[in-house]
């Protein structure tokens, strides 16, 4: 529901209060700024937002400004992102207890992370062997005057394509790497800032 909805109801609800309670009044702006105290709302006022107030001066309803257009996404993205940020603050209360946990937990990571490559490094120079072999194989064949068979070349389209598999993983996990790494230092820096504002280091 937009704000200028929203008013529009307010608006109806409000207007019934003086058949209600008999002395209920308005207090607005006008289009010249000027603040009006009346027993109607004009529909122009309804935008600039208003109070329901007794002749008292107690208020009984205030019906905020609506906001101008993109206005209302843009506070909603930024609860969202408050509420973001308020989730990962405490998370990192939860999880770490001072800085030394973050440095060794990244170490970890990285460390798990550069296993994987290393092992995907071991399996891309096998295979580069089986391929130079094969194609060795097959060259010494066609200079002996003998047709390659297709079953050896089928063998050497298949290791190439498994070589071609292995370099792209060992690319996805050096970024996995890089993009651990620098999550680890986002939190390190986040956990620093809000142990400053509490007041001290765990």
């Amino acid at each position: 529901m937009t704000q200028t909805h929203l008013g529009v109801l307010l608006l109806a609800a409000t207007l019934a209060y003086p058949a209600q309670a008999g002395k209920l009044l308005f207090r607005y702006q006008d289009e010249q700024g000027s603040i009006v105290l009346n027993d109607t709302l004009p529909p122009a006022a309804v935008n600039r937002g208003y109070e329901v107030i007794k002749p008292g001066g107690q208020v009984v309803k205030r019906v905020a400004p609506a906001l101008p257009p993109g206005a209302a996404e843009a506070a909603d993205l930024a609860r969202e992102r408050e509420a973001q940020q308020k989730r990962w603050d405490e998370s990192l209360l939860l999880r770490y207890s001072d800085v030394n946990d973050i440095r060794e937990a990244k170490k970890r990571a990285l460390s798990d992370i550069q296993v994987r490559i290393s092992i995907l490094k071991g399996n891309r120079n096998y295979l580069k062997t089986q391929v130079e072999r094969e194609v060795f194989r097959a060259a010494e064949a066609e200079r002996q005057g003998q047709k390659v068979s297709d079953a050896q070349l089928d063998a050497i389209a298949t290791l190439k394509q498994q070589l071609s598999d292995v370099e792209e993983l060992i690319e996805v996990r050096e970024t996995e790497k890089e993009q651990t790494a620098a999550r680890y230092d986002r939190d390190l820096a986040r956990f620093a800032a809000l142990l400053d504002a509490i007041g001290g280091r765990r």
